[in-house]
C-alpha cells in the first residue's frame, strides 16, 4: 500500500482533481490522459470536476497561508484564476 492516509469515500472524479489543478496545465497533457483513460468526462462529471477544483484551490490557499507554503498558495490561486477565465479545471 502506498499513502492511504487521506483515502475516503468521495466522488470518482475527485481522483482527477489534483491532475486538473497541476500537471494538466501543460500542453496536451489532459488530452493524452483521456486518450489513455479511454473516454472523456461527461458534462455532469466535468461540472463536478470544476466545482471540486474550486474547493481544492480554496483549501490549498487556506492551508498554505498559515503554514507559510507559497507553492501551495500559488497553485490554489492559479487554479482559481483558470476557473475564473473559464479554462478547463
Amino acid at each position: 500500500m502506498v499513502d492511504l492516509e487521506r483515502a475516503r469515500p468521495h466522488a470518482v472524479v475527485f481522483d482527477i482533481v489534483r491532475l486538473a489543478c497541476g500537471p494538466w496545465v501543460g500542453p496536451d497533457l489532459r488530452a493524452a490522459f483521456f486518450e489513455g483513460y479511454g473516454r472523456e468526462l461527461t458534462d455532469k462529471v466535468e461540472r463536478s470536476l470544476r466545482c471540486l477544483a474550486a474547493l481544492d484551490a480554496v483549501s490549498a490557499i487556506s492551508w498554505g497561508v498559515p503554514h507559510h507554503d507559497p507553492e501551495i498558495v500559488a497553485r490554489g490561486r492559479a487554479t482559481l484564476a483558470r476557473l475564473e477565465r473559464g479554462d478547463a479545471a
